[in-house]
């Protein structure tokens, strides 16, 4: 029944722009994020216990091996402890990885809801975005009731969380908008974005810190400080590991911030120009 009622609204609104659109189809946007969060572990046992269990062992796992058995040691970062380190790092990526890997073909994957029922398609993409930053916000948690334990948390700090993850759902949002709408008409997209993804993720400072590459590859370690993934996971380690705002960080910060309004404005305005067609292809 609350599909129907999903699908009857979004029939009737199809062609309402940008966010008017999403906030009139919010209730499409609540079933599908809630369907899919049930829908991973449904026939399990501990059904959504597993969103707190699977951050929690690989928390533990980084924190193991980084630390203990490989013993690697940090300078001048905000944490000493390797695997916390990281994992700062990871939280974010793994929600980015996630939309990019599931938004890309989530218009194909849907295309008898796209031909048939006519809702928008970004609502679909919306709605991955926003399913993989509820399973972060989960994961999150877990997070900061470990760095509690530990003693690292710095919760005056964990404000930085929300711009952090208004930047991110703005610049995920722009480029699975993007990639998802050209996947219709090119469906070797998904297989570049996949190589693309493991590049951006080893340009990203996430796994070493910034310094190493500077040690290294000074020209190379300039350039990072332009990838808009580098600031986002810094300043989610701000958030959690605190340290202030440093200067490096707010430009890191600015150039963010331009970087996902660019990215979720082009985005959503190529989906609704092409998501007419996308009918005809599908």
């Amino acid at each position: 029944m609350a599909s129907r009622r999903a699908a009857s609204v979004a029939g009737a609104e199809a062609r309402a722009p940008g966010l008017r659109s999403l906030v009139r189809h919010s209730f499409l946007l609540k079933e599908l994020v809630r369907r899919d969060f049930q829908g991973r572990y449904a026939g399990s046992v501990f059904g959504a216990l597993w969103s707190f269990a699977n951050p929690l062992w690989l928390l533990l796992l980084y924190t193991f091996v980084f630390s203990t058995v490989m013993k690697i040691s940090l300078v001048g970062e905000r944490s000493e402890n390797f695997g916390i380190w990281m994992f700062c790092g990871i939280l974010p990526w793994m929600a980015i990885a996630e939309s990019m890997t599931r938004g890309v073909t989530t218009i194909t994957d849907n295309a008898n809801l796209v031909k048939k029922l006519g809702f928008p398609s970004r609502v679909l993409v919306v709605s991955v975005v926003l399913s993989s930053l509820l399973h972060e916000a989960v994961a999150a948690i877990v997070f900061v009731v470990v760095l509690a334990i530990l003693g690292e948390a710095d919760f005056v700090s964990l404000g930085w969380l929300l711009p952090a993850v208004i930047l991110q759902f703005g610049m995920t949002l722009g480029i699975v908008s993007l990639v998802a709408s050209v996947q219709v008409f090119f469906r070797d997209v998904a297989q570049v974005l996949g190589m693309l993804m493991n590049a951006w993720f080893f340009l990203t400072p996430i796994v070493y810190p910034l310094y190493l590459a500077e040690e290294a590859h000074p020209t190379l370690a300039a350039a990072l400080l332009y990838n808009p993934l580098t600031s986002l996971v810094e300043l989610y380690r701000c958030a959690f590991l605190g340290g202030g705002m440093t200067a490096e960080l707010a430009w890191g910060v600015a150039r963010l911030s331009v970087v996902a309004a660019v990215l979720a404005g082009v985005g959503m305005v190529v989906i609704r120009r092409l998501e007419s067609s996308f009918s005809d292809v599908l």
